[in-house]
């Protein structure tokens, strides 16, 4: 009949699911909807939400019935994670964002509330409405450590998915206020902007030269000029001839990082095709912990001594 034909027009585009709203706006009444559970055709997922019994109990299903389940909610978190093929996210319970003032718990959905609900930027992504990004970081920002949260950050810019400018209205909209996760996005973000930090050299030799000078490490040769192969020439940081150790103290832009990748894989290859290895170490390594700078240059040294048979 006409009146099943339009409900299954609102499950084809939901995984087989549907809600009593969408019933009743087709004509349906609560008798029909009852009849239709109690022949098998529909299965009760929660109160008010309905899934075909011919669907197949996929996890979109179970999102589809979550966001249904709300009057109002986005695919968020690390559903929408899912939805964007973020690496290393598997597929849990799903995970929505509804209004601060949502009331009640989920049976099927963990909720993410937010005050600035409305001025959340979504995206449709297998037909649902979901996070855009950005949004979908942020929200994630909070349950995240450091490390992974700056390996997800670059991970998306370097697919050029997203630029450091999508967070923008999201900084400015938390401004002043104490959300967690906020504190460490910005820190990860001021990092990765063009016009962020950049030490100068000086800088950078006033914290790696120290380390090096000191008298357990072998002598060294400060701004070597190599030839590590035809057409691969470098000046070198530091060269330890006793180790055959290149260390390189890298203090340039995160972008000028991305660009002068090859070019560094080249460099390391060509060194290691010479029997040589390369250490790097970052400012923030240099600066924060020269005590893991050095048990790395330590251990890479005897590591390498025994390698090359030289006790």
């Amino acid at each position: 009949m006409e009146i099943d034909r339009r409900l299954d027009e609102f499950a084809a585009r939901q995984y087989g699911v549907v809600s009593r709203a969408q019933a009743r706006s087709v004509g349906m009444t609560d008798e029909m909807l009852q009849r239709r559970v109690d022949s098998g055709r529909l299965i009760r997922l929660v109160a008010g939400v309905y899934a075909y019994a011919s669907a197949p109990p996929k996890w979109e299903r179970q999102v589809a019935a979550a966001v249904l389940n709300r009057p109002r909610a986005i695919v968020a978190g690390r559903s929408a994670a899912s939805l964007h093929s973020f690496e290393g996210v598997t597929r849990s319970k799903p995970e929505i964002l509804v209004p601060a003032r949502s009331t009640g718990r989920s049976p099927l959905a963990r909720l993410i509330r937010d005050v600035h609900f409305d001025q959340i930027a979504t995206t449709r992504v297998a037909g649902f409405q979901v996070t855009t990004i950005a949004e979908t970081i942020w929200t994630m920002s909070s349950r995240l450590p450091l490390p992974r949260l700056e390996r997800l950050v670059d991970s998306q810019l370097a697919a050029r998915r997203i630029v450091v400018g999508d967070f923008d209205a999201i900084l400015d909209r938390i401004d002043g206020e104490r959300r967690p996760g906020g504190p460490k996005l910005r820190s990860v973000l001021a990092d990765r902007r063009l016009d962020s930090y950049q030490p100068a050299t000086t800088e950078l030799e006033a914290h790696l030269y120290p380390l090096l000078d000191r008298p357990e490490i072998p002598p060294y040769t400060r701004q070597c000029p190599i030839q590590l192969d035809e057409g691969v020439d470098a000046v070198l940081d530091a060269f330890i001839g006793f180790w055959g150790m290149i260390v390189e103290a890298d203090g340039r832009r995160w972008h000028t990082r991305r660009a002068d990748f090859e070019r560094d894989r080249l460099r390391d290859n060509a060194a290691l095709a010479m029997g040589l290895i390369v250490v790097r170490f970052t400012y923030r390594m240099l600066v924060d912990d020269p005590a893991y700078c050095i048990q790395t240059l330590l251990k890479a040294g005897q590591s390498r001594l025994v390698a090359t048979g030289v006790q």
